[in-house]
């Protein structure tokens, strides 16, 4: 179970040059895209496409700061807004982006998480915590991988064994199968409790194929 902030991220242009994502947590590898499974954040505050990733998995949601439309090759264009649910597609595909910015000069935010094909799969979920907890199951799998981060607010994490985590705005949890605490079929539970009346929070977990 580790705990990380700000100082433990990294900021890095966009691969097509046209915006700046934040690493949260990444596997690296050799080769042009340079990773296994990534989860980060960016800022959206102009029209244009979004970088090919040949091969990946993605998945979008809304963190902060207005709507964003996307245009995805063969698809409907998607109106995304920090209340619809993550958006998947394949890196592959062309897509461009149309923000609608809730304050003028003030970019959107969004939460990616992406993983390539062949080797790994995830699940993005987002929440607003209110009123009753909410019941987080991470797999035990070998290689397996559970994400928190808190977007607004302050959570609390509880595990069976009475152990307590607090993840506040722009922080996040990892827990590594390593450290997991064997539960039921193959997973662990935690309770995630509101610390604060508005709590956003992003729930990803990451297996292998």
């Amino acid at each position: 179970m580790q705990a990380l902030g700000p100082a433990d991220f990294l900021k890095m242009p966009w691969k097509n040059g046209q915006g700046v994502t934040t690493e949260l947590a990444v596997a690296r590898r050799a080769g042009e895209d340079g990773f296994d499974w990534r989860i980060s954040t960016a800022t959206v505050a102009v029209p244009g496409p979004f970088s090919v990733f040949a091969g990946i998995d993605r998945s979008l949601a809304i963190v902060r700061g207005g709507t964003l439309t996307l245009n995805v090759e063969g698809r409907p264009d998607v109106t995304l807004t920090t209340r619809t649910a993550p958006y998947a597609f394949g890196g592959e595909l062309a897509v461009s982006s149309t923000p609608a910015l809730e304050t003028d000069g003030v970019p959107i935010d969004d939460f990616n998480v992406m993983t390539r094909r062949d080797g790994w799969q995830h699940a993005l979920t987002q929440h607003r915590l209110e009123g009753d907890a909410l019941t987080w199951a991470v797999p035990t799998a070998a290689d397996a991988l559970g994400f928190l981060y808190c977007a607004q607010g302050r959570v609390r994490v509880t595990f069976h064994d009475g152990r307590t985590a607090t993840v506040s705005a722009g922080h996040a949890l990892r827990i590594d199968e390593a450290d997991a605490i064997e539960g039921f079929d193959g997973v662990h539970v935690c309770e995630l409790h509101a610390d604060t009346p508005l709590t956003d929070i992003f729930l990803t977990t990451l297996t292998r194929r």
